[in-house]
């Protein structure tokens, strides 16, 4: 990746579900292929990948493992205990250099281990979470690279699409008072004496094991087959009172290691 690719980064304020949309849409047009990377005033960096102007992927952010073991357990389960059993040489190692994510969903897809539709399924659903912290960030600085682009073509998503549904799931989150709360951190009990007296022994007990600190909001939705922004509401009191607080936490291993 050479810095002469690169374009200026470009700050824009309040990147919200408009301006997200005609941000793509002057990608769309002249058919960028490459990178387009956005980069929060918290350091955290996003990377989409597009070819002729469409998304194929996209990356980056607070947690990518967790992001993508999650979605990957969500519409395709079965590809999780697969990964002990990947065969090494198989792998394209540029590819897997560049995004190991997608180098592993191609190689399932080629394996026949999985369907387009599942593909879609998770990497979509990927997108929608990016997009959701993207505006969450409000104000990012947007980068362009035409000297990366990723070697296959798996899927296509429209851009307008996911950006209406992140904006509908952050209006949402917002209409539940909980836009100054991360999707991303994980409720951890501080003060149990407390928490035993004001809630059912049933419900503390249960309190006690999920809310260990190790367990983001976004993983304990997928666990519990539960919507998250009803979840995260309904522990909002707790959250007020101190008794239970929403910790940041590194991103999982990756299961590369695995291989």
């Amino acid at each position: 990746m050479t810095e002469s690719s690169k374009s200026p980064k470009v700050p824009i304020r309040e990147f919200i579900g408009s301006r997200q949309s005609n941000l793509f849409q002057t990608l769309k047009q002249p058919q960028f292929t490459g990178e387009l990377i956005l980069g929060s005033s918290k350091g955290e960096e996003w990377t989409f990948y597009l070819y002729l102007g469409r998304i194929i992927y996209a990356t980056g952010g607070k947690h990518p493992v967790r992001r993508w073991i999650r979605n990957v357990t969500r519409f395709a389960p079965a590809l999780i205990t697969y990964l002990p059993s990947i065969d090494k040489k198989a792998l394209n190692k540029d590819s897997l250099q560049k995004c190991w994510e997608y180098e592993l969903l191609n190689y399932w897809l080629e394996q026949q281990l999985v369907t387009r539709q599942q593909l879609s399924q998770i990497i979509r659903n990927a997108i929608v979470e990016i997009l959701f912290d993207v505006t969450q960030a409000m104000e990012i600085v947007f980068q362009l690279n035409t000297s990366q682009s990723l070697p296959s073509q798996l899927v296509f998503i429209d851009a307008d699409q996911v950006i209406v549904e992140a904006w509908e799931d952050w209006q949402k989150w917002q209409g539940a008072k909980l836009a100054d709360r991360f999707p991303n951190d994980c409720p951890l009990v501080r003060q149990s004496d407390q928490l035993k007296q004001k809630t059912s022994p049933k419900t503390y007990q249960i309190m006690m094991k999920l809310f260990n600190g190790k367990n983001t909001l976004r993983d304990l939705s997928l666990q519990l087959n539960q919507d998250i922004m009803s979840m995260t509401r309904l522990m909002l009191p707790y959250i007020q009172l101190g008794l239970i607080d929403l910790i940041s936490v590194p991103d999982t291993p990756l299961p590369l290691s695995k291989i």
